[in-house]
């Protein structure tokens, strides 16, 4: 579904995890304040690791390409301003990298929202999603009252990935 120009809403990545039995990654996205839904979206298993390295500020022996576009921009005076993932179409998710050069112009760029957001993790830039992509995509997040409830809300959401399928986003 296309969205148009709404809202955005920042987002912080809670990480990547691997839906079981299928070993397939899932990045996990959740709004930084308000309700604090979860997006999930299915990556491949390089994106997966190129996250999960920055998330850990692992140095690698030699640049990853994430670590080099970053190097590159830095080099050109430019700067990641921000990452917007943008729309689910045919269960495929769209993200933008919104780029400052040197001279104060801006740029917006199509990008896979898994380099896009290893991108921004290596960069510290901020994440955001259009509205309607999380009112579609998004999953309540179960809000721990209590010390129990946080192992509660764990176990729901272990659960809704394990039978989670990529077919649940495609458009009816």
């Amino acid at each position: 579904m296309s969205y148009g120009k709404t809202m955005t809403i920042e987002m912080e990545l809670v990480g990547v995890r691997v839906q079981l039995p299928t070993n397939t990654p899932i990045l996990l996205l959740r709004e930084s304040t308000g309700r604090r839904r979860i997006v999930p979206i299915y990556i491949g298993g390089p994106e997966a690791h190129a996250i999960d390295l920055a998330l850990q500020g692992e140095p690698t022996p030699r640049p990853m390409t994430h670590d080099l576009f970053a190097e590159v921009l830095d080099g050109l005076g430019a700067a990641l301003d921000r990452v917007v993932v943008t729309e689910l179409r045919n269960s495929t998710f769209f993200a933008e990298l919104h780029l400052r050069d040197g001279s104060g112009g801006s740029h917006v760029i199509s990008s896979r929202p898994s380099d896009a957001i290893a991108l921004a993790a290596r960069t510290g830039s901020p994440i955001f999603a259009e509205e309607a992509l999380i009112e579609e995509a998004g999953i309540q997040e179960v809000e721990a009252d209590t010390p129990g409830d946080e192992e509660e809300m764990i176990e729901e959401l272990r659960k809704f990935l394990d039978e989670v399928k990529p077919e649940d986003f495609m458009p009816e």
